[in-house]
């Protein structure tokens, strides 16, 4: 009897650890990693280190004049509505370079060129061989203008958007593309524009504002035409067909956008109608605002424009629009609405500090759908 007391025993420990096991030792999903064939960035709270300075981030604080010495003048030179002058490099899409000048200080770079410039990173290399040659990082505290600040990242910042700290504390954000697991471009930035810009959660400190200036009315072509170049060489990038353009595909972006500013009604509920005006009241962004796919899918059908042939993003206050698009590429939501193999065409509207984009399948296109019907 004793035998049979203990073997009981022994069995209901067995069964019962085996049942509470999932719950005290919950097994980690990375399927999406897995998915992507990339080594997961693994999470750790240690203090961040810094890595020396070198190539682009030397000039982030610097006179822009030093950059013009080294580098040469920009092809265009364009004043842009949040008070920041927005230098271009580059005649190839390979040197493509963009530099904000503030104060006669540059206080960030973005670059998409393969220059030795980026080392100890470079286009087109995995997360993995950056972790080979450093720690990944989730926190990040620091002091500026005398106030602390905690930036935390999550496992989806860490996979695609990584923050990388300098000795001349100035940081980096390295942009890998969703669908490729390659990075893309880094982003070279002041302490001021990473507050500014923050795409992480922000445990500690307020955020910057974004500056409210006196904007003039209608539509920014030249942004426009800025914002789809750096479209098309993510696209090209990642091995897809470039997005065409045309009158008709810009003046649809446009139309878009006036029917969402005009018939918002038709488009949002109440709340989100609240939340929008919250945005433009505030302007940072942490209350950014963005049509989700079912609101653009009606915006669509007001417009009278065929939801089953488009798709698009639109998106408010934008501090930099190629910093928007970087975050576009490296987040699997909107990442998938630039994947297709198909070629299209688009549009982009662009006004003060809101931006429309809209993607449409190209005549050719349509006419084989509906032939295949």
């Amino acid at each position: 009897m004793k035998r049979f007391l203990a073997f009981l025993g022994v069995f209901l420990i067995v069964v019962v650890g085996g049942y509470l096991q999932p719950v005290f030792f919950p097994a980690e999903k990375m399927q999406q990693e897995a998915d992507h064939g990339r080594q997961v960035a693994s999470h750790t709270a240690l203090p961040y280190e810094e890595i020396p300075t070198s190539g682009y981030a030397t000039y982030i604080g610097k006179k822009a004049t030093d950059f013009v010495t080294e580098f040469g003048e920009p092809l265009e030179k364009k004043m842009t509505v949040m008070g920041y002058e927005l230098w271009i490099y580059g005649v190839k899409d390979s040197d493509y370079l963009e530099v904000n000048v503030q104060n006669e200080k540059i206080s960030s770079i973005k670059a998409l060129n393969d220059s030795k410039e980026t080392m100890p990173f470079s286009i087109g290399m995995k997360l993995s061989d950056v972790s080979e040659l450093m720690t990944i990082y989730s926190n990040f505290a620091f002091t500026y203008k005398e106030t602390n600040y905690n930036v935390e990242l999550m496992e989806e910042d860490m996979n695609y958007r990584p923050l990388i700290a300098f000795d001349n504390k100035t940081f980096a954000i390295l942009f890998f593309n969703h669908g490729t697991g390659k990075l893309s471009a880094v982003t070279y930035l002041d302490k001021k524009t990473l507050l500014t810009l923050m795409p992480y959660q922000l445990v500690e400190g307020e955020l910057v504002p974004f500056p409210v200036k006196e904007q003039p009315p209608g539509f920014d072509a030249v942004t426009s035409n800025q914002v789809i170049r750096t479209i098309n060489l993510l696209k090209l990038a990642e091995g897809l067909p470039a997005y065409r353009v045309n009158t008709e595909s810009q003046k649809n972006a446009q139309k878009l956008f006036d029917t969402l500013n005009k018939n918002s009604k038709n488009v949002l509920s109440a709340k989100r109608v609240e939340n929008w005006q919250y945005s433009k009241e505030q302007m940072t962004s942490e209350t950014m605002f963005t049509l989700t796919n079912d609101e653009y899918q009606k915006l669509l059908k007001a417009g009278q424009l065929d939801k089953k042939k488009a798709t698009g993003m639109y998106t408010e206050p934008v501090y930099d629009p190629t910093f928007t698009v970087l975050s576009w590429f490296s987040d699997s939501l909107y990442h998938s609405r630039f994947a297709h193999q198909e070629n299209e065409h688009i549009g982009v509207a662009f006004s003060k500090a809101s931006m429309l984009v809209l993607l449409q399948e190209t005549e050719k296109e349509i006419t084989q759908t509906e032939e295949s019907e």
